[in-house]
């Protein structure tokens, strides 16, 4: 398993420059929300409609940045053995309110994968999924995760953590 931290772009901002909605909790980025110079370059991971389902399913909340009546178009990376999601937003405010959610969220990923993977042997499993929080006035981290299923939980668990690091200003 392998988790790295780094920081990233104001999420509030890109969003407004980019012309999408901002996310006020739990939402989907897309692939290149920090690098595209246009909301037409954005690509979401060929997963963001399974994962959107399956937050549906379980009465999570999602905040989405396309624009009303808009989708972005996704890429995909295939493979049997390599479960590659979208990255995943997580607002202060959301983190204050519910700091279970991201737990919540990761964990009906979790459940769908253990199903995905079965006839997979454990050792080739991998999963590949960034989590973005936001970690105090215009600040943000995104958490960088490979690993087997069963780390999802410990990614939340440093998710948590890192919300809840910094000091929230106003």
């Amino acid at each position: 398993m392998n988790i790295q931290q780094e920081d990233f772009v104001n999420v509030v901002q890109r969003a407004r420059v980019l012309g999408c909605r901002v996310p006020t909790g739990l939402a989907l980025l897309p692939r290149n929300f920090d690098s595209a110079t246009s909301k037409d370059q954005l690509l979401h991971e060929s997963e963001a409609p399974t994962v959107r389902i399956l937050w549906r399913r379980a009465r999570l909340e999602e905040t989405p940045i396309e624009p009303e009546g808009e989708r972005f178009p996704q890429i995909s990376e295939k493979s049997f053995e390599e479960w590659v999601g979208p990255t995943i937003f997580a607002s202060a405010a959301l983190l204050s309110q519910n700091p279970a959610v991201v737990s919540v969220a990761l964990g009906v990923i979790s459940n769908y994968l253990t199903d995905w993977f079965k006839g997979t042997a454990m050792d080739r499993r991998k999963v590949r999924l960034d989590v973005v929080v936001e970690t105090g006035k215009s600040q943000y981290s995104k958490l960088h995760y490979e690993g087997p299923v069963e780390g999802l939980q410990d990614l939340a668990a440093i998710a948590r953590e890192v919300g809840a690091s910094e000091p929230k200003g106003d």
